[in-house]
């Protein structure tokens, strides 16, 4: 047996989705009615169906006019009847949103990061000279830190400068007689990070501990003995 499937991409499209579909049924309904005093106050009951659908407290012409406008607009401004209040077409407003485009930004090594192939690409930009020289060298150093902290191996200075002309098409090198810093100064400051943080968090886990394992304790007035025997003293006289 076949079943008939109703869904709602299949369906027309809601001008105002606020009111549902059976209020648009209904509009539809009434564009069928040849009579005008009939397809008027059928649209009186579809006003008082709109109402109970998007209430308000605040039941003013203004609140009225926009139910009849909004009634005209649902049946694409076909439905004529004698209308209370003035209506009007609306120019309709354009919603397609246009996609937004991916960014197209290829990254050669992804655990230097696109500011540092920018970096690279603006310094090659200015002039030779001993300023470029140093920032080629300070920004080295920090691609050899992160080449260490990422990758978790140990990198000599040939291959960031392998790194630096690739990013910047030959146009930049390290500069002749530099040392960057020792992947074992770099590995040191790195562990020690990492011990820093985990002693932190040790002490984080002792302070919480210590508190929720305290108690308080409220000394009672008349507190009875061991023995069980203690009595309330007697007010003096």
């Amino acid at each position: 047996m076949d079943i008939e499937r109703d869904y709602n991409t299949s369906r027309p499209i809601l001008r105002i989705r606020e009111y549902g579909r059976n209020v648009k049924n209904l509009v539809d309904y009434a564009l069928t009615i040849e009579d005008k005093d009939k397809r008027t106050k059928l649209a009186y009951i579809i006003i008082s169906v709109m109402q109970q659908v998007n209430p308000t407290d605040n039941a003013n012409d203004e609140y009225f006019k926009k139910l009849w406008n909004h009634l005209y607009i649902i049946s694409n401004y076909e439905l004529e009847i004698e209308y209370p209040y003035t209506v009007s077409k609306h120019e309709e407003k354009n919603t397609t949103i246009e996609p937004l485009g991916y960014n197209n930004n290829i990254i050669r090594y992804r655990f230097y990061g696109n500011n540092t192939e920018l970096l690279l690409n603006n310094i090659a930009k200015e002039e030779p000279g001993e300023a470029r020289d140093g920032l080629v060298t300070i920004l080295a150093n920090q691609m050899k830190e992160m080449y260490i902290t990422w990758n978790k191996n140990i990198v000599n200075d040939e291959l960031i400068d392998t790194h630096i002309r690739k990013i910047t098409d030959d146009k930049l090198c390290l500069p002749e007689g530099v040392e960057l810093i020792s992947a074992n100064v770099v590995l040191k400051k790195i562990n020690s990070n990492l011990a820093s943080m985990k002693s932190s968090s040790k002490g984080r886990g002792k302070s919480t501990s210590r508190s929720s394992g305290s108690k308080s304790y409220i000394k009672k007035p008349y507190q009875k003995g061991k023995s069980g025997g203690g009595k309330r003293p007697s007010r003096p006289r």
